[in-house]
């Protein structure tokens, strides 16, 4: 049982390992570093900071409760996030494919999950909630995240995978705590 455990680990890590130079050979066709490092940058978490003052002065009701889901979930997700990252001590792809090296510094030693796509599919969530007409931006943006993410060679795909999960789950969480559906 054991055994066929430690294959099927070791096969998800030879697709992801695939998958993630497959994506990465996209940058030896077209110049995309700019665009890509722009897009990452977009979930540096400055917008997120601008949505939280903005939206609730431009929409006073739905704002306000697009901040205070917001708040609630960056409560719940930072401290999970902390534990998965240091739990799972996953190498970045490009100490384990080392031939490609990473288009940025990342702002911690470990991968999984990519926090980038975590915040960004928790915000879309909430935006889709509560802004349900810019559903389709949001979830486009927030995909755009972490596509960017392993293209700029500091996440694999299952990373990506795993933060898209826990950023909506998170979200739907903390809308159920708050009384939203």
């Amino acid at each position: 049982m054991i055994s066929l455990s430690l294959q099927a680990v070791r096969r998800l890590a030879a697709l992801d390992a695939d998958l993630f130079l497959r994506i990465n050979c996209l940058h030896r066709y077209f110049r995309l570093e700019r665009i890509v490092r722009m897009v990452s940058f977009t979930g540096d978490g400055y917008l997120y900071v601008a949505l939280a003052v903005i939206l609730p002065l431009l929409y006073p009701e739905e704002g306000l409760h697009f901040l205070l889901s917001g708040l609630l979930c960056f409560a719940i997700e930072l401290p999970i996030y902390w534990v998965l990252k240091h739990s799972f001590k996953r190498r970045r792809p490009f100490h384990v494919v080392q031939a490609l090296a990473p288009l940025l510094q990342p702002s911690d030693e470990f991968s999984f999950p990519s926090g980038h796509t975590t915040a960004a599919f928790m915000v879309a969530c909430l935006i889709s909630v509560f802004f349900p007409a810019a559903s389709a931006l949001a979830f486009s943006w927030a995909s755009l995240i972490g596509t960017s993410r392993v293209m700029l060679r500091v996440h694999f795909i299952s990373d990506v995978m795993a933060g898209v999960l826990l950023g909506t789950g998170i979200a739907l969480l903390s809308l159920a705590l708050l009384g939203h559906r």
